[in-house]
């Protein structure tokens, strides 16, 4: 089952718009955005954000291959292609999926049409981008002619937007996507707003990347050199000529199209044995066991206990959290609910006692906490929700 075309964008700006172009800006868009000729390079890196909030999702690197194909005095064409990959935020290793498939978005080829009219400058592309549900690629078409230009000390800005909303089988995605380029040197930001990619769960987030031209592939970083030339060696310069683009076309819009670069499956923590570590935290808390307890965490974890308070370094010497928890409470007594393993997470809903050493009275109380266990088996963060007031004004 093939995917539809996709069409987005238009023209809306008044005929006699003045949005800063003329020829001799127009050309050095042009030079600027696909080269002179030879292919040129966009190197991006920046990260995924969830929004609201500004939680980091991911690292992203991306690499862009443009090639000026043709250009006169009002029109110029141009292929390209595009390869995004996403990265752990704190180790940098490429995300994978749970057979080992690269999380990454691809644009196997992209071929751009440029028309200068009067004082506006319209772009319209057509390009394939995947992999989407299933591993099925996408055709989408579009035009857009909020691109601006503008001199300011010596160099020239260039800065232009793109909306866009698809419905796909989850749901309306939608987009919008600023770029701002300057000349000398010339560097490129990109701020993309919208639904985060399937990977990254339900909501909206937020993309920041900065490009930086690069006119030799032999200047572009060598671990980018490295993983194009063992995953996706098409992706060291844009399409040769159409017949390719024909022949890429026939190929990611089949039912079986090729499939995301892939390596050896990561190694995770099964259900069972992230249960079984949230288990012990409760086990060792019940029996005030503070060493064994603390031997539960890495060495960053953090703990919110409960949520709405700082978070607090759970092996911070200077604050001892348990051991001063052990020494006021004879009893702290958590025992688990119900639990619920998703991912690398556990939500646990609890009954608690606790006991002061100072009073005879025992207070019951409830909550919930969240474990994130990282790959070692080791808690990396809780995140509790009880009421803390309440449970101290009790007791």
């Amino acid at each position: 089952m093939t995917m539809k075309t996709v069409t987005l964008g238009g023209e809306t700006a008044a005929v006699d718009a003045d949005h800063g172009f003329d020829r001799e800006t127009f050309k050095k868009f042009i030079s600027f955005d696909v080269g002179d000729g030879e292919p040129i390079y966009y190197h991006s890196v920046g990260k995924l954000y969830r929004q609201p909030g500004g939680e980091v999702i991911a690292g992203v690197e991306a690499l862009v291959s443009n090639r000026l194909v043709k250009i006169d005095d009002d029109s110029a064409e141009a292929i390209c292609r595009t390869i995004v990959i996403y990265r752990d935020p704190d180790t940098g290793e490429i995300l994978q999926e749970d057979d080992g498939r690269h999380i990454i978005r691809e644009y196997p080829y992209i071929k751009a049409n440029f028309e200068l009219k009067d004082r506006r400058l319209v772009i319209h592309t057509e390009g394939l981008s995947g992999p989407h549900q299933n591993g099925h690629y996408g055709l989408a078409k579009v035009s857009n002619d909020k691109v601006y230009a503008q001199k300011s000390g010596g160099c020239t800005f260039f800065y232009w937007t793109l909306y866009g909303e698809v419905e796909t089988p989850i749901g309306k995605v939608w987009f919008n996507e600023a770029y701002n380029g300057s000349t000398d040197p010339d560097v490129m930001v990109m701020n993309r707003y919208g639904t985060l990619p399937a990977f990254a769960g339900m909501g909206d987030g937020f993309m920041q990347t900065t490009a930086a031209r690069i006119d030799s592939y032999s200047d572009l970083p060598q671990h980018l050199r490295e993983y194009v030339a063992e995953f996706a060696p098409s992706h060291s310069g844009p399409p040769v000529d159409d017949a390719e683009i024909e022949r890429l076309k026939t190929e990611y819009l089949a039912d079986q199209p090729p499939l995301a670069p892939q390596s050896a499956a990561p190694e995770k923590l099964s259900t069972e044995e992230i249960a079984a570590v949230a288990g012990q935290y409760f086990s060792c808390l019940r029996n005030m066991e503070v060493d064994e307890l603390l031997e539960l965490f890495s060495d960053d974890a953090l703990s919110w206990d409960p949520v709405g308070t700082p978070p607090m370094l759970v092996k911070d010497k200077s604050t001892n959290y348990f051991r001063a928890l052990s020494s006021i409470f004879e009893k702290m007594s958590l025992t688990e609910d119900d639990i619920f393993v998703a991912g690398d997470e556990a939500a646990i809903r609890w009954t608690g006692v606790a006991k002061l050493r100072s009073k005879q009275e025992e207070i019951s109380f409830e909550g919930i906490s969240v474990f994130t266990v990282n790959p070692d088996g080791l808690i990396s963060s809780v995140r509790s929700y009880w009421d803390k007031k309440g449970l101290m004004s009790s007791l």
